[in-house]
């Protein structure tokens, strides 16, 4: 019986329970957590899609598909009052701060709006959309989106 036990454990086919600690010290449920995104949102969550820069430049975003898909390709359209969109990009400030696997290229569509593509949040959680302008100055500066992805 006990090398039954033995290989059964050795084969992952009898593990511990989710309140059991690994060697990290973390539970099975915080490890899916870290893994798996974070679904926790900041108990100061705003999800506008519309910000004032510090410098006065009104930025606002929209999605295509909305609502944005989990692993899985989407675009963001930027919409500039004054400035010029540089970069954009996201990432996941409460799961380490890490970024998407795919770098979004911005193009100018001529009427003050920018397309950013490709974004892919490949887990769900809280996100952040980050858009870099310059001022009519050349002050550069970032709006950040928060974003609860995804349903």
């Amino acid at each position: 019986m006990c090398r039954l036990l033995i290989g059964l454990l050795a084969m992952g086919v009898v593990g511990c329970t989710a309140d059991d600690k690994s060697e990290t010290g973390q539970t099975q449920e915080d490890e899916h957590a870290h893994h798996h995104g974070d679904t926790d949102v900041p108990d100061d969550f705003d999800p506008t899609t519309e910000l004032v820069s510090e410098s006065g430049i009104t930025v606002s975003y929209t999605t295509n598909p909305a609502p944005i898909p989990e692993s899985a390709e989407f675009s963001v359209t930027f919409s500039l009052g004054a400035g010029v969109m540089t970069e954009a990009d996201a990432t996941m400030p409460t799961h380490g701060g890490h970024g998407m696997a795919v770098f979004p290229e911005v193009t100018d569509n001529g009427d003050g709006t920018y397309t950013a593509t490709p974004f892919e949040f490949h887990m769900p959680g809280y996100w952040v959309i980050h858009a870099t302008v310059v001022d009519e100055n050349g002050n550069e500066e970032r709006v950040d989106f928060e974003v609860d992805c995804c349903e």
